[in-house]
């Protein structure tokens, strides 16, 4: 990179640095998302590093469930997760995240349309993303498996991108993304041999070949289970009820507003670039312009395809089909939109890419195409920034008393050791000498802090203990049919319910009391 490129490259860096730095300095006073983060996947990170080489059985966790009820997301994190500084190793899970994120969108960027600028801010903008972090590699780390897969060269570059493809598989998650990037691979290959370009598809083949060998090391009694080796465990899955969806409302919601956990935020951008396209078109351009239009073109035809692919999965043919397989039936498909951000950002470069040509060439068109990318630019910086947990980060620090949950308020540190120490005092034993059950508060904060849980948030616990923890809620259940099909039809959630206020695991200090809680205590004993 030339000196200017340097410099760019480097602010950029700087830039989501100084994003992250509230939350550095507030640590346990951070905010996070709580949903699918601090309820469920940080659990499965601070469990696996506590029983790291002998998570075969994790006996904290709904009374000793097998360790395929917490799969980490990204298993090679749980490494940081061994010191003890939980919210510190989240902290840089996020770090990591973004500069991954950002690194590999400007190298991937930079390639496909030669302009730094344009790799500049599709990189800032695609680093700023609200991933979650517990995910790892799986959405940040795709920009740079993307250019690893179009860096052909020998030599250094080669060697890298073997390493990082591994490191992708370690740092990712099989279930939620890595089947889409192996199954969207082993398509590219098959093209590569199609038109001849054997060597690139030797090349991505030997890739594949390493991502799978990754996942299959970090997966292994997952995929026994799913195979019904083992101990052969019926997953609660089994029990899901798959409900169909009209097909082109969720192929043009997917593709306008994307997936769970997977939005980009990116209607502003398809918007410009298909008006960029338009500007451009029937003009007298250089090659490298035409060439970034077709990737534009490309961008949308794959993402359109992937979400109807989504789309496709939840009908009531396939429905139908997938109540036969039991828990296999419950595979999320729509998990292919994980893929969708990745493009989305690649697209807006090429389209700035377009842009700053058209300037070069003094086309009066060229600054129409400017302010529709300068607005789509500003609606989606403002929207990431709206939505993410900066904002949140940066008002806390102004005002410690600012009414969003943080992270040490979520796992209520402080409180669970005054407990612990209280029923030392009383009983004599130690956590792993009596049992727990949450009731207003979510079982994670008890899990966090060392106590024996019988519930817990898992999204593959073993179907009898399901029926088994049924017993103790039955009577709850029996009075709101909300709870009721909550937990019969999904059970997730595995936790104790009132139907005093249904809907409701954590129930605010003061706010509530419960006055008419029925509860099997008999079988909460026998558990």
């Amino acid at each position: 990179m030339k000196k200017s490129e340097k410099l760019l490259f480097g602010v950029g860096i700087g830039i989501l640095c100084l994003m992250l730095l509230p939350s550095l300095i507030l640590g346990e006073n951070a905010v996070y998302t709580c949903h699918d983060q601090l309820d469920g996947e940080m659990i499965a990170y601070i469990l696996n590093a506590r029983h790291l080489g002998n998570a075969a059985v994790l006996p904290e966790f709904m009374n000793g469930a097998p360790g395929t009820a917490l799969t980490p997301p990204a298993p090679l994190s749980v490494l940081l997760f061994t010191t003890g500084h939980y919210q510190g190793a989240l902290f840089i899970m996020q770090l990591m995240g973004c500069l991954v994120g950002y690194i590999g969108m400007f190298l991937l960027s930079r390639k496909v349309t030669g302009n730094s600028f344009a790799a500049f801010v599709a990189g800032g903008l695609y680093g700023a993303l609200g991933f979650l972090p517990v995910y790892g590699f799986s959405q940040y780390g795709l920009p740079l498996l993307l250019w690893c897969l179009l860096e052909k060269r020998s030599g250094w570059k080669r060697i890298l991108a073997y390493g990082y493809a591994l490191l992708y598989a370690l740092n990712s998650s099989l279930v939620l993304v890595g089947f889409a990037v192996l199954l969207v691979l082993f398509f590219w290959i098959l093209t590569d041999f199609g038109i001849g370009k054997k060597e690139n598809a030797f090349f991505r083949c030997r890739m594949g070949l390493l991502i799978l060998a990754g996942y299959l090391c970090t997966n292994a009694s997952l995929i026994l289970q799913l195979l019904g080796g083992g101990e052969n465990v019926v997953s609660h899955k089994a029990e899901y009820l798959l409900v169909p969806e009209n097909f082109l409302h969720g192929w043009l919601n997917g593709f306008f507003y994307g997936g769970q956990h997977s939005q980009a935020y990116h209607l502003p951008i398809l918007i410009a670039a298909v008006l960029v396209l338009g500007i451009s078109a029937g003009m007298e351009l250089p090659e490298a312009v035409w060439r970034n239009r077709r990737v534009v073109v490309k961008c949308i035809a794959v993402n359109l395809a992937l979400c109807a692919a989504s789309a496709l999965w939840n009908t009531s043919f396939l429905v139908a089909v997938r109540k036969q397989l039991g828990a296999l039936g419950a595979f999320q498909a729509e998990r292919l939109l994980w893929l969708a951000p990745c493009l989305w950002y690649l697209l807006l470069a090429c389209s700035i890419a377009v842009v700053l040509q058209l300037l070069q060439n003094e086309e009066w068109r060229a600054y129409v195409g400017v302010l529709v990318m300068l607005i789509a630019v500003s609606v989606t910086g403002v929207s990431l920034l709206k939505d993410s947990e900066v904002k949140n980060n940066v008002q806390k620090l102004r005002n410690p008393s600012y009414g969003v949950m943080s992270f040490g308020d979520y796992y209520a540190c402080g409180v669970y050791e005054q407990v612990e120490a209280f029923l030392k005092d009383y009983t004599g034993k130690d956590p792993s000498g009596y049992r727990v059950a949450s009731l207003g508060i979510e079982p994670a904060a008890a899990l966090y802090h060392g106590f024996y849980c019988l519930d817990g948030y898992s999204n593959n616990y073993p179907l009898e203990y399901k029926h088994a923890f049924r017993k103790v809620i039955a009577p709850e259940l029996a009075r709101n049919d909300y709870l009721r099909d909550y937990f019969d039809e999904w059970g997730n959630r595995c936790y104790l319910v009132s139907s005093e206020c249904p809907g409701y695991s954590t129930i605010e200090k003061g706010g509530f009391f419960f006055s008419d809680l029925e509860l099997d205590v008999k079988a909460l004993k026998e558990l």
